[in-house]
């Protein structure tokens, strides 16, 4: 058997219809540039009144493996585990919620860092399918079936980079890819990296996982090992399915503020976003310029109030390459 080199590791939860989107981007029909040996998709779905149809993840075309797991708890941590245990690859993608779309450069570009070093951090940047990202869906007349109407109205299986037509920036990086992003919803990175931070800390017991993306990504960020490539013209693209965090409910800032506490308790610090600049890869194409002028407009503001209050922009950078050279030091004199 020949081994991909990127296992792609999807969580599923009482959302089959997203899912099943997700999955067929995520095909060798849909993602340019790859082929289906190239890759493979570990789809885990812990068990609810409505599953996925297996028969039409077996109709897809590439490598998928599918597995359905009882979950006595309300967290992903334990299924994102078990997917981890299933990987063929050296590089493995992550993708936590199960309802997000991505663009059709995603995995080529994840498998063009990997080969550049074996220490990428590929992060893709997340928005929202809609005007407004999905926690006001109500207030905004927001349904899914008004987002099936926008997603027919594109065709984007022919043209997945369409999406960027009907979709917002996600409040996790609300400034575009020269600000820190606080999480990233379709993350890849070494296998020994995810090892080495713990994998998925399944202490991260709330629903949905709580903060959970947001203390991955920080701790893969922040390992020594680890250069982060920013995907500008790509990206993951949220469908509404009543997700913890990104639904309207009228307890939302209790949950809110309930996974902050949890962060902080597990990090054993307050969280904030890590500084670390990031490498851009790939092309951008034509519906993905604007996110990339916003982005450039706000990066300008803040190189501007960086200057002003004499702060290093990324100086989690500094902090990484100390620890690289103590990681070094250590070795060589082993």
């Amino acid at each position: 058997m020949i081994r991909p080199l990127l296992s792609i590791i999807v969580i599923v939860y009482d959302m089959p219809r997203q899912a099943l989107n997700t999955l067929i981007s995520l095909s060798p029909d849909y993602q340019q540039g790859v082929q289906a040996g190239d890759y493979e998709v570990i789809v885990v779905e812990n068990r609810s009144i409505r599953n996925m149809d297996v028969e039409a993840i077996a109709a897809l075309p590439g490598n998928f493996r599918y597995f359905l797991r009882d979950e006595s708890g309300v967290s992903p941590a334990a299924a994102i585990n078990f997917a981890f245990a299933q990987v063929h690859g050296a590089l493995v993608g992550l993708m936590i919620d199960g309802a997000r779309m991505v663009s059709p450069g995603v995995v080529q570009y994840a498998l063009m860092a990997r080969r550049m070093t074996s220490e990428a951090m590929v992060v893709v940047p997340g928005y929202h399918l809609g005007e407004h990202e999905q926690q006001f869906h109500l207030s905004r007349g927001y349904s899914e079936q008004h987002e099936q109407r926008l997603l027919e109205g594109i065709d984007w299986q022919r043209n997945g980079y369409r999406l960027f037509e009907i979709s917002c920036l996600s409040g996790a990086n609300p400034n575009g890819i020269f600000h820190p992003f606080m999480e990233c919803n379709c993350l890849f990175l070494d296998v020994e990296v995810f090892r080495d931070i713990g994998q998925a800390d399944e202490r991260f017991d709330l629903p949905g996982g709580g903060a959970l993306n947001l203390y991955i990504y920080r701790k893969a960020a922040m390992h020594p090992h680890t250069r982060s490539f920013m995907l500008a013209g790509e990206g993951s693209f949220h469908q509404l399915h009543g997700g913890v965090t990104t639904s309207e409910v009228a307890e939302r800032e209790t949950i809110l503020n309930r996974q902050r506490e949890q962060l902080s308790e597990l990090l054993g610090e307050s969280f904030r976003s890590p500084t670390v600049e990031p490498i851009l890869l790939g092309k951008v194409p034509g519906p993905a310029l604007r996110y990339l002028k916003h982005s450039v407009e706000r990066g300008m503001h803040r190189v501007q109030r960086c200057a002003e209050r004499k702060e290093d922009m990324y100086a989690d950078e500094r902090l990484k390459e100390g620890a690289r050279q103590r990681v070094l030091g250590a070795a060589s004199s082993r």
